[in-house]
């Protein structure tokens, strides 16, 4: 908990004075560098709160003091002052005569010809497997292990706190693909409005993560603000079907790859483009940090190897549910006690295509949770491959 000096304290209320942030529905904004953000309290905004606490003996340069003010935004969340947060912590250019330039780390590209939102890497730069030995019934991950996992972050309807509900997968240095369900529809009212995207989370009760081999890593997440959600334009929150329950989220910066945070492979990109087919019995594997045995979420990740299921027999399954189930839907499971659950909404059922992780299916629902004899369903990925396509941008 940060300890507030008087400094400090009579430095946030001097924001009240500023007159430039008009903030947008649902909470956006822009910052003075015009980038898009979230607005919140400034005691929730850590780039900025860093700005201030690294200046908790002296004064603020002009320039910190300018931006802080600049920053400001109006009916966000939490306790005021309210700021326009994103990673940024000062002016990228001059923006005055009485500003000088702050320069601001951008994450540089660390694999050549990426960092565009429409480059979907290839293996081995993708989707590389690890070693290592819960959703529902499942083993803990290896540290570095499914390093495209995410999670998102929303803002409570409740409280204004951060809470992470969904899950989803890193796709390029641009975008992470989730469900439809996690950005539109009833999560906006039960849950709270999706501003964030946890990439490189292991344990998320720690700083210092460390597996079930002791192998221990410090500070290795990164959150990112979300600058745009594009739901499927064919999905409806209110049919039960869920069909074309997919998403994608551009983040609004690059990714900078490393040990932690990598890209999965989609599924047109390996095998030089083929699309490889699989029937019942195939084992993929979905991980996250959805309902256990022992708790309602798992604080470290987990994962699961789930057989496919003969689809006209899953389909003649949910239909005496009155549910529709189509191609471009999974099934997979049905195992007592081993599932995927909630909280795993919009996470990757991944398969090893060599030594790479394929994305082949994203958590969609079930009937309730590891349940024998009912599997869950998954948007099937290669099916979206146009619209997907379609939808991101450089």
């Amino acid at each position: 908990m940060v300890q507030w000096s008087g400094f400090l304290v009579t430095v946030v209320l001097t924001l009240i004075v500023a007159r430039n942030i008009v903030t947008a529905q649902g909470g956006r904004c822009r910052n003075p560098n015009n980038r898009n953000g979230q607005c919140f309290s400034i005691y929730d905004c850590p780039p900025l709160l860093r700005v201030l606490e690294g200046h908790g003996s002296g004064t603020l340069s002009s320039s910190d003091r300018q931006f802080l003010q600049m920053s400001q935004c109006y009916n966000g969340f939490g306790r005021t002052p309210h700021v326009c947060c994103t990673e940024d912590t000062g002016y990228m250019t001059t923006t005055s005569q009485t500003t000088t330039q702050r320069p601001v780390t951008r994450p540089v590209p660390s694999i050549p010809g990426d960092g565009r939102g429409t480059v979907f890497p290839s293996p081995p730069e993708c989707g590389k497997a690890t070693l290592g030995n819960k959703i529902y019934g499942g083993d803990a991950t290896a540290l570095s292990e499914f390093q495209w996992t995410a999670l998102l972050g929303y803002r409570s309807v409740g409280n204004g706190q951060t809470v992470f509900e969904c899950g989803g997968s890193l796709i390029n240095q641009r975008y992470v693909l989730t469900a439809a369900h996690c950005v539109t529809g009833r999560i906006n009212t039960d849950v709270g409005t999706l501003f964030q995207v946890r990439l490189g989370e292991y344990n998320t009760e720690t700083t210092t993560d460390c597996d079930q081999d002791n192998d221990c890593s410090t500070n290795q997440q990164v959150d990112i603000m979300v600058e745009q959600a594009i739901p499927h334009e064919g999905f409806d929150d209110s049919s039960v079907n869920r069909h074309n329950d997919i998403a994608l989220i551009r983040l609004d910066r690059y990714v900078n790859f490393n040990d932690f945070i990598k890209p999965v492979c989609m599924p047109w990109v390996v095998n030089g483009g083929v699309q490889r087919s699989f029937s019942a019995g195939t084992k993929l594997t979905v991980a996250g940090w959805g309902r256990t045995l022992l708790a309602r979420k798992s604080k470290v990740k987990q994962k699961l190897e789930l057989p496919i299921n003969d689809q006209q027999e899953c389909a003649g399954k949910f239909s005496s549910r009155k549910v529709d189930i189509v191609s471009s839907q999974i099934c997979a499971g049905g195992e007592y006690a081993k599932d995927s659950c909630d909280g795993d909404s919009g996470g990757p059922l991944m398969r090893l295509v060599g030594s790479s992780w394929t994305l082949e299916g994203i958590v969609s629902f079930g009937n309730r949770c590891g349940l024998d004899n009912w599997p869950g369903i998954y948007t099937r990925v290669a099916e979206y491959e146009s619209w997907i396509k379609r939808n991101v941008k450089a």
